[in-house]
């Protein structure tokens, strides 16, 4: 069988090719991101991220995101953004806390 992975160099080989040369580039920025596969919010979960968005928390050592309504989520000034898709109109994915 020869599936196709779902995400990774594998699957976007010209794509990392470029990002590994991007951090290269800028070491010190790289070192704070990081290339996140969103299969599991988009193919499973269906997380529409034009009108949901994933607030994370810290509790008991865990890292537990909820994905909310954005019409109902008030971004407070202890929360930044942390994920930024280049295609949603500029719209932060994930609220995290700082």
């Amino acid at each position: 069988m020869n599936t196709k992975p779902a995400c990774g160099p594998e699957r976007d080989p010209e794509f990392f090719e470029e990002v590994d040369k991007l951090f290269a580039k800028y070491p010190e920025a790289a070192g704070r991101y990081a290339v996140k596969c969103k299969r599991i919010e988009l193919e499973i979960l269906k997380i529409d991220f034009k009108k949901q968005v994933g607030v994370k928390r810290i509790e008991d050592g865990r890292i537990v995101t909820e994905f909310l309504d954005r019409d109902k989520v008030e971004i407070s000034a202890h929360h930044a953004c942390c994920e930024w898709p280049p295609d949603d109109d500029g719209l932060c994915s994930f609220i995290c806390p700082e």
